[in-house]
């Protein structure tokens, strides 16, 4: 039996999901992270801790250090070959909790001594880096690595540095990892669905730490052995994300921190009221934070519109363009909206008899939507990747792509069929 592990490596919070056979199980941390909430049990925190004897575990104390900020150093630093030590670690301690979850589910764990199991992996990595080669290495190296490491009873600074290493140990997968753009395993369950259409979609991800924003084509295949198409046009990661929002805030009223990452962000009127501040204040503080969010939208979707590089031909900047709203941030009333304003913006640029509009989507797959709502627009991405790298879509070149035309239909009068 295939089971395909999805790791959905976020800045601030992992998600993984497997799909074991027909089966898809979204990973519970709350043994390892403590937390069991709604949400939270469902999210891992992206720290590492590291004892004194450079052994890294998840068990803080006051002689360890903590090391966070483990996925954008790599991106960054993919032209090196340097080992991100922190990072290999915490994504092993991710994949062996993440396989003894598996084992130990009360509906799936059972199915599985008298199989075979064949594994196989499969991460996230954010639209843009997903174009440089040097990225897509560098996370096939990081799962490699990580997926071995799994299996070691500790994870020692020198251990992990040799395991970077050794290109040539045995794997244990059926294939390489593989690397898929997250907008991609974003919308697998629309390019699987009756809803899917051709042409020029935009994709808003509102993350803890990051928004990313992309535009791209969908290109129907025109057989049955043919996968879709998605070439990207434009995209963007900024630092955006829920968790600069309240930082944002308390840092500017000069304030201790005192958020929740895992939790909604608290409305404005909310926060006002607990902290006993003037709601002006944190309105002033909201409206130029959402300014920033806007502004970084409004340049991917009009560079589409107006670039070359873009699809300045396409049908929806008359009729509409569809747009993914998606993460963890989805649903909070400040990034709704910088996207309206966002949406003014590129209209106001088209002129006044221009009826462009976003026309929201809905990108959750049938597993995303078992989970209800306000948790399956968090683990979207970790229930798409569990799907066959191979068969979701190929992300090709835009200029690889001729310009989608959509025909008219032409009406043929009537008495042409049936005479005078």
């Amino acid at each position: 039996m295939v089971v395909r592990m999805g790791v959905d490596f976020g800045t601030a919070f992992t998600k993984v999901a497997i799909r074991a056979g027909v089966d898809v199980v979204l990973v519970d941390w709350s043994a390892a992270s403590g937390d069991e909430s709604r949400i939270g049990r469902y999210v891992m925190p992206g720290v590492v801790c590291r004892t004194p004897a450079g052994e890294y575990c998840w068990r803080p104390t006051e002689r360890q250090d903590v090391h966070g900020n483990l996925k954008l150093p790599v991106i960054e630093n993919a032209a090196t070959d340097d080992c991100p030590i922190a990072t290999l670690a915490f994504l092993a301690l991710v994949i062996r909790y993440a396989r003894a979850f598996l084992y130990r589910h009360p509906e799936v764990g059972r199915k599985l001594p008298t199989r075979t199991l064949r594994w196989e992996l499969n991460i996230g990595c954010p639209t843009e880096p997903h174009e440089r080669p040097e990225v897509v290495e560098t996370f096939q190296k990081i799962a490699r690595t990580a997926w071995r490491l799994a299996d070691t009873d500790t994870l020692r600074e020198v251990d992990i540095a040799s395991a970077w290493r050794d290109t040539m140990g045995d794997l244990g997968l059926e294939a390489e990892p593989g690397v898929t753009p997250e907008f991609v395993a974003q919308i697998a369950g629309y390019l699987r669905s009756p809803q899917v259409n051709e042409g020029l979609h935009a994709l808003v991800d509102i993350g803890a730490a990051t928004v990313d924003v992309a535009t791209f084509n969908v290109v129907l295949p025109t057989d049955f052995d043919s996968l879709p198409r998605i070439p990207i046009f434009f995209s963007a990661v900024k630092s955006l994300g829920t968790h600069y929002l309240s930082h944002n805030r308390y840092s500017r009223l000069g304030m201790e921190p005192t958020w929740d990452d895992d939790a909604p962000v608290e409305p404005a009127d909310e926060m006002a009221k607990r902290l006993g501040r003037q709601l002006s204040e944190i309105d002033a503080l909201d409206g130029e934070f959402t300014n920033k969010v806007s502004r970084c939208i409004t340049a991917v979707i009009d560079g589409t519109r107006t670039s070359r590089r873009g699809d300045p031909r396409s049908e929806a900047w008359k009729e509409g363009l569809p747009i993914f709203v998606t993460g963890g941030g989805a649903a909070c009333e400040l990034y709704r909206r910088a996207i309206e304003k966002a949406q003014d913006a590129v209209k106001s640029k088209m002129g006044p008899n221009r009826r462009f509009r976003f026309i929201e989507l809905d990108s959750l797959s049938p597993a995303s939507r078992l989970s209800g709502d306000e948790i399956g627009t968090r683990v979207t991405v970790a229930i798409g990747l569990t799907e066959d790298a191979d068969n979701i879509a190929r992300v090709v070149p835009h200029r690889d792509i001729k310009p989608i035309s959509h025909s008219r239909v032409e009406r043929v009068d009537h008495t042409e069929i049936y005479g005078d």
